[in-house]
């Protein structure tokens, strides 16, 4: 059954329910003669068959418009979801690295203000070390001077 026995056999339909009441503008939509998408099969019978009806090629017309504009729609929502996790990504990863930075400097704070404690602590050991010294010195001199007093008292009264 070709295309042009597909339309003689709507016609005929269309003319035998044309007694029957509210059915005279029954249509039936055409039936692809060409087979699938991608069979290598041409699609000239279905140009010939829309372009034949009007009404056909309008609906034809809109409906590519429509799966066009969803299409582009569909991939602009993607890039935009895309786009969007990745600036979802990078904020995390920049709040992430200036977590990691603001912890850094506190370390870093934590550091000199150790650095400076322990120069004081060697500053005070050392002056602590330097009075001790001192103190053995004098103690060494008064218990020479004390040693040497009674022997002098001893040669005093000789």
């Amino acid at each position: 059954m070709g295309p042009g026995d597909f339309r003689r056999f709507r016609e005929r339909i269309s003319q035998g329910l044309q007694g029957l009441p509210g059915r005279a503008e029954l249509w039936f939509p055409p039936r692809p003669a060409c087979g699938f998408p991608g069979d290598g099969r041409s699609t000239d019978v279905q140009e010939e068959a829309l372009a034949a009806n009007p009404l056909l090629e309008d609906l034809r017309r809109r409906l590519t418009r429509a799966f066009q504009w969803a299409v582009q729609r569909g991939t602009s929502r993607r890039a935009r979801e895309a786009a969007a996790a990745a600036a979802a990504a990078a904020a995390r990863e920049e709040q992430s690295w200036a977590r990691v930075e603001a912890t850094l400097a506190g370390l870093r704070a934590e550091l000199v203000e150790m650095h400076f404690q322990n120069h004081q602590l060697a500053r005070t050991l050392l002056d602590l070390n330097m009075k001790v010294q001192q103190l053995k010195k004098e103690y060494e001199l008064e218990i020479t001077s004390d040693s040497q007093s009674p022997k002098d008292d001893a040669a005093n009264l000789e």
